[in-house]
């Protein structure tokens, strides 16, 4: 049986001031290489988010500059439609012209 009048129970020590500081000290030692770690898996994360964010940017880039170029070139065959058709019918176009501004003050002077 054990805690008998002949053998009781060993106590642990009670931990002295130093034990608890080099404890502690020891607690500050693992508390700091995790630290450590996450701090570099956060930049490997950063790393990453900022790899990919680029690689998207490129690719919008490139759809942007493709729009801008179609763009360029829908309103130069516009241009040249509109001036062949101003030059076929110089009084309706004239018209159109003048019909389009008094349409525009009006609305603005609302």
């Amino acid at each position: 049986m054990s805690g008998s009048a002949e053998n009781p129970p060993k106590r642990a020590k009670p931990a002295t001031a130093k034990d608890l500081e080099a404890k502690l000290d020891s607690l500050r030692a693992d508390m700091d290489e995790i630290m450590k770690a996450l701090a570099g898996k956060a930049e490997d994360e950063v790393a990453d988010v900022k790899a990919s964010i680029s690689g998207a940017k490129d690719d919008l880039l490139d759809d942007l500059q493709e729009a801008l170029k179609e763009i360029r070139k829908q309103a130069g065959s516009a241009e040249k439609v509109i001036e062949t058709s101003t030059r076929e019918h110089p009084l309706q176009s004239l018209l159109l012209a003048f019909g389009l501004g008094f349409l525009i003050s009006v609305l603005l002077r609302r």
